[in-house]
C-alpha cells in the first residue's frame, strides 16, 4: 500500500506530467504542420522552419533562467513558465501575422527553459537517484503524448476551424494547468546566497568538467534526431501524399514508439543502470538511422524503422535525465538548465542543417550523416559522463 507521501510525489508527478503536455504538444505540433501554417500564413514552407529554428534560439537563454528557481522557488517559476506559454499561443488567435507567430514560438521556448529545469530539479530533490529513473520517465510521457494525443487532435481542431484555432486552446489549456501546479506544487524557496554564488554557470562549468562532456553529448545526439524530425512533414508529405489527419496519425505513431521508450526507460535505467541502457539504446539508434533510406521505400517501412529510431532515442534520452541530475547535486536546476540550454542547441543545430542536408545530398546520404552525429555523441558519453552514484 502506498504511504501518503507516495500518493503526494505521485500526485505532483502526474500534475507536472499534464502541464508539461500542453506545452509540449505547442511545442512540437509545428514540425508535422509547418506546410500548414505556411499555407495559412500564405509564406514558404522554409519560412516556418526558420521560426523554428530561432525559436530553438532560445534555448541558450537557459543557463541565464537556470538559476531563478534557486532563488524564487520551482513552483512560482514552474507557473511562470505556463502562464507565459499561453501569452504567446494568445497572441497568434489575436494577431495572425507571420512574426506574431515567430514570437509565439520564442514565448513556447522561454517557457520550456523555465519549466523543465525547475521540474527535474524538483524531482531530483523529491525522489532518491536510486527511483528517480522512474519519477523522471512519468514526467516524460508528457512529450510522447504531445505527439500520440496532442497533435492528432491540433491536426483535426486545424482541419475543422483553421490554422490559429489549436493556439486558442493551447493558451487556455495552459493557462488551467497554471493554476493547477500553484495549487498542488510546494513551495520551498531557497534564498541561500553562498549557495547561488556556489550554483553560478561558470563555476559549475570550470569545476565539473564532466557537465561540460554531457553537454556536448546532448548537443549532438539531439541535433541527429531534430535534422530527421524537421523535414519529417515535407517528407511524408512529399514522399506519400499524406492528408493533415493521416499526418497527425503518422506522426502518433512516433508518439507511440516514444512512450514506449519512456516506459521502458523507467522500468530498466533503475534496475540495469543508467549507463549501461542507454549506451545500447544510444547505438541502436545509429543503426536505424543508417538503415531508415533503405527501409523507407514503402509508407509501412519508413513508419516502423521510425518507430525503432524514435524508441531508442527517446531511451537514451530519458534514460539520461536521471543521471544528469546526479552530476552536481548541490547544483541540480543550474545543470538541468546548461543540460537544456544543449538541447536547444542541438534542436538549433538540427532544425537548420535538416533541410540543407535534405535538399543538397537526398535522404539516402542524409540517414548517413545522422547517424555519424549521434555516433559521435554516444562515444562521447561512453567515454566521458559518468557519476560516483
Amino acid at each position: 500500500m502506498e504511504t501518503r507521501q507516495e500518493q503526494s510525489i505521485n500526485l505532483q508527478l502526474i500534475m507536472l506530467m499534464a502541464a508539461r503536455f500542453v506545452l509540449n504538444t505547442g511545442l512540437r505540433f509545428v514540425y508535422p504542420f509547418a506546410p500548414e501554417l505556411a499555407r495559412g500564413l500564405n509564406v514558404p514552407r522554409q519560412d516556418i522552419y526558420y521560426l523554428i529554428t530561432l525559436r530553438n534560439l532560445t534555448g541558450f537563454l537557459s543557463p541565464l533562467f537556470g538559476p531563478l528557481s534557486e532563488r524564487y522557488g520551482r513552483r512560482s517559476v514552474l507557473v511562470l513558465g505556463m502562464l507565459i506559454f499561453s501569452a504567446g499561443a494568445l497572441m497568434v488567435v489575436l494577431w495572425p501575422y507571420y512574426w506574431i507567430l515567430g514570437a509565439a514560438l520564442c514565448a513556447t521556448g522561454i517557457a520550456k527553459i523555465l519549466y523543465d529545469p525547475a521540474m527535474q530539479a524538483y524531482v531530483g530533490e523529491e525522489v532518491p537517484y536510486q527511483r528517480r529513473g522512474r519519477a523522471i520517465a512519468i514526467t516524460e510521457y508528457s512529450w510522447s503524448l504531445a505527439l500520440i494525443v496532442g497533435v492528432p487532435i491540433v491536426g483535426l481542431i486545424m482541419q475543422q476551424q483553421g490554422w490559429r484555432s489549436p493556439f486558442l486552446w493551447l493558451g487556455i489549456g495552459g493557462i488551467i494547468a497554471a493554476v493547477l501546479l500553484w495549487r498542488t506544487i510546494h513551495s520551498r524557496v531557497e534564498q541561500n546566497k553562498a549557495s547561488a554564488k556556489k550554483a553560478a554557470v561558470m563555476n559549475v562549468l570550470r569545476q565539473n568538467p564532466v557537465v561540460i562532456y554531457a553537454a556536448l553529448y546532448m548537443i549532438l545526439f539531439v541535433a541527429a534526431n531534430e535534422m530527421l524530425f524537421i523535414v519529417f512533414g515535407g517528407w511524408m508529405e512529399d514522399s506519400f501524399g499524406l492528408s493533415l489527419t493521416s499526418l497527425g496519425v503518422a506522426t502518433a505513431i512516433i508518439g507511440g514508439a516514444e512512450l514506449t521508450g519512456e516506459t521502458i526507460s523507467g522500468w530498466s535505467v533503475d534496475r540495469y543502470g543508467k549507463r549501461p541502457v542507454i549506451i545500447f539504446f544510444g547505438a541502436v539508434t545509429v543503426l536505424c538511422n543508417m538503415l531508415l533510406p533503405v527501409t523507407s521505400t514503402t509508407l509501412a517501412g519508413a513508419l516502423a524503422t521510425l518507430f525503432v529510431l524514435f524508441l531508442s532515442f527517446e531511451i537514451t534520452i530519458v534514460g539520461g535525465i536521471p543521471l544528469m541530475t546526479e552530476l552536481v547535486p548541490q547544483a541540480r536546476a543550474v545543470v538541468m538548465s546548461i543540460i537544456l540550454a544543449a538541447m536547444f542547441a542541438g534542436r538549433t543545430l538540427g532544425s537548420f542543417l535538416g533541410p540543407i542536408v535534405w535538399n543538397s545530398f537526398g535522404f539516402s546520404a542524409a540517414g548517413i550523416i545522422w547517424a555519424a552525429v549521434a555516433g559521435v555523441a554516444i562515444l562521447i558519453l561512453y567515454r566521458k559522463v559518468k557519476v560516483d552514484a
